[in-house]
């Protein structure tokens, strides 16, 4: 096996990184392929035990761990995955159009731009039941280092994609979703009062500006979220939270 240097540590263009006994097992899971396991002794039996491990996992003491992680952050375990390709819109929309109704809730962040702030959406969208996340043409990498731990690996799981632009919205439309932007406007929709159609892909915008105009132009519904204390807006995450679960319960 080969060296498990800083440079590699810190992942490339095709493979990520794996922090955690948790992690590396949501991967494996997710049907990763391992190139590399490094792990502290108290976790080689763990290690030698993984179902689905198919490489010879390599013991190295707390102090070289720390040195290839950057930190010490690495809870006894450390692993290089082989990336996934990346996929198209219609490679994860064009089966989920044709799924059962419960399948048809998407989540749309085409400008988000801090990697905790996806890694929560993602874990927020998985626990909502989304079918799939989208994206906009660049941000933060869904399987950075970071974006992983804070998804506790939901990154793996759940389907997503990158909009070339807002363009990309009307494609989901063409699929059978209804494109719905989540916006700080009181002549939006009231949440509380909003039936959710059976096929939504709810659409939120940058953590500091919201949506800009092409992409709100892009959204055939506007839907907001009223506040009280004196609040002008939730953590982008959070308010993921609150609509796609608002939605979850009140479709058809």
């Amino acid at each position: 096996m080969a060296s498990m240097r800083e440079p590699r540590a810190a992942g490339g263009p095709g493979s990520l990184v794996l922090e955690g006994g948790f992690l590396v097992e949501r991967g494996i899971a997710a049907g990763l392929l391992l190139e590399e396991l490094c792990c502290v002794p108290a976790r080689e039996a763990w290690a030698r035990d993984l179902a689905g491990l198919e490489i010879e996992p390599k013991v190295l003491p707390e102090a070289r761990m720390a040195e290839i992680a950057g930190y010490p952050f690495h809870r006894g375990v450390f692993a290089l995955a082989r990336r996934p390709e990346p996929r198209s819109l219609a490679d994860i929309l064009g089966p989920a159009a044709a799924r059962a109704a419960r399948d048809g809730l998407i989540l749309a962040l085409p400008e988000l731009v801090d990697p905790e702030n996806l890694g929560a959406a993602f874990r927020n969208a998985a626990a909502f039941g989304c079918s799939a996340l989208l994206l906009g043409p660049s941000g933060p990498d869904p399987y950075s280092r970071r974006c992983l731990r804070v998804s506790m690996g939901a990154a793996l799981g759940l389907g997503w994609a990158r909009l070339a632009g807002p363009e990309g919205l009307r494609e989901a439309e063409a699929l059978g979703y209804e494109i719905a932007a989540c916006v700080l406007d009181p002549g939006a929709k009231d949440l509380r009062a909003w039936e959710a159609p059976e096929r939504l892909a709810l659409v939120l915008g940058n953590e500091a500006f919201g949506l800009s105009p092409p992409w709100l132009e892009a959204c055939g519904e506007r839907v907001t979220l009223p506040m009280l204390g004196g609040t002008d807006s939730l953590n982008v995450a959070t308010a993921a939270a609150v609509f796609l679960y608002a939605a979850r319960e009140r479709r058809p």
